[in-house]
């Protein structure tokens, strides 16, 4: 920086040091990767999103780091590879790779110069930094876009010639809803569709050292594996840390045996190729608690009610407690439907039989045997699982009942 005035230098340096402090690095990185989400939805599911923050958080300190010299060379963390392989397995276009560096270095050089605009009065100062600061950050970029499309090259032509590619397309062909042969989907996989299934989302913390992280998830994946009782295993590499798994049980595991540094997203053990996708759907969004809440392990069954609630139990969720819950009291019949109304009057007014046949114009004792049908449909007292039992027969009253 030896050719910048005395100003110009000192605000750079300043800006440098003010930058690497966390909390700063924090707001920026969200900053910028916020509007590349915001252009590239796909971006925004958890374990990728955590690999786009920690790619940018590299690149930034590069930058940083480039300023501070009088030339740059691009040598990106390894972070950013990780991103650019990662996204090399799920399938994405080289297109959207470059997007992710456009729409990040556009939001980029607006923290830039707004920041210049708020602290810098001098107009010739702000002006001598804001063009010593453009052309060596484009450079940077310039320099690691090359290596990242290299990077990305190298893992998607390793990728569509294995067998993981085949697998992986696989799955996605049964998540997505295509019409496959339960037979051909099972030995492409080399794991029976047709199982009960239980699905569980793995992922290592930042902190953990590179060399540790498969040794790390394998150990997890077979630990939450015997723990649900599974006869046969598929697990997928999702990101540089991270694991996608389903497993041919349905015991409940005790995630708190897992080892400190791993986090997990359960969803519930379903049958079929249906319940392949409805198990992934619980998992996936257990793993949307988890990112929000910080979480190391979270069962979809305990989270079940506020998944629905914010509405990201996935498209199958409320169809899934409807018929877990009621059974046969969610049946399309006139019985059904009195019943059902029934056992909404009588929970409504706190079980008093008397209050709920005043609302439906019955007699209390036809209340009553009204609700000792409902509890044989149920195979329990309606009061027990209460709050689940009453937001499945809202469900219904709304939305009709399934078929």
């Amino acid at each position: 920086m030896g050719h910048l005035s005395a100003p110009a230098r000192d605000w750079l340096t300043e800006f440098s040091r003010n930058a690497e402090n966390e909390r700063m690095l924090d707001a920026m990185v969200a900053t910028v990767d916020d509007a590349i989400v915001t252009a590239i939805p796909a971006m925004s599911e958890p374990l990728l999103r955590a690999e786009l923050d920690a790619s940018t958080r590299a690149h930034w300190r590069g930058v940083l780091s480039a300023i501070t010299r009088t030339s740059s060379t691009a040598s990106p963390g390894e972070e950013t590879h990780d991103l650019a392989r990662t996204m090399a397995r799920r399938g994405f276009e080289i297109q959207v790779l470059l997007g992710v560096y456009r729409f990040g270095q556009n939001a980029a050089w607006e923290v830039f110069t707004g920041t210049t605009a708020a602290e810098i009065d001098d107009v010739q100062v702000r002006s001598e930094v804001l063009l010593y600061f453009w052309p060596r950050t484009t450079d940077w970029l310039d320099n690691a876009i090359e290596e990242m499309i290299g990077t990305f090259t190298a893992e998607r032509e390793q990728w569509q010639r294995g067998a993981l590619a085949r697998q992986a397309g696989a799955v996605e062909a049964v998540l997505s809803g295509q019409e496959v042969d339960a037979g051909e989907v099972s030995a492409a996989l080399g794991y029976p569709v047709t199982a009960t299934h239980t699905a569980y989302v793995l992922w290592v913390d930042d902190g953990v050292p590179d060399a540790d992280v498969h040794r790390l998830l394998e150990r997890a994946g077979l630990a939450v594996h015997r723990a649900v009782g599974g006869e046969h295993r598929l697990a997928l590499r999702t990101g540089a840390r991270s694991l996608r798994c389903w497993s041919a049980g349905s015991a409940t595991p005790d995630l708190q045996d897992l080892a400190p540094t791993v986090r997990c997203a359960l969803g519930t053990a379903h049958p079929g190729i249906d319940g392949f996708r409805r198990s992934e759907a619980e998992a996936a969004a257990a793993l949307e608690v988890a990112q929000r809440t910080g979480r190391r392990a979270v069962a979809y069954e305990d989270a079940e009610l506020a998944c629905l609630a914010h509405g990201i139990a996935g498209p199958a969720g409320a169809r899934t407690l409807i018929q877990r819950e009621l059974g046969e009291l969610a049946a399309p019949t006139d019985s059904a439907a009195r019943l059902r109304e029934t056992a909404l009057a009588f929970l409504g007014a706190g079980g008093d039989a008397r209050a709920a046949g005043e609302a439906l114009v019955l007699h209390p004792n036809t209340v009553r045997y009204r609700i000792r049908q409902i509890e044989q449909l149920l195979g329990h007292p309606i009061d027990e699982r209460r709050v689940h039992v009453e937001l499945a027969l809202h469900c219904v009253r709304t939305f009709g009942p399934i078929s």
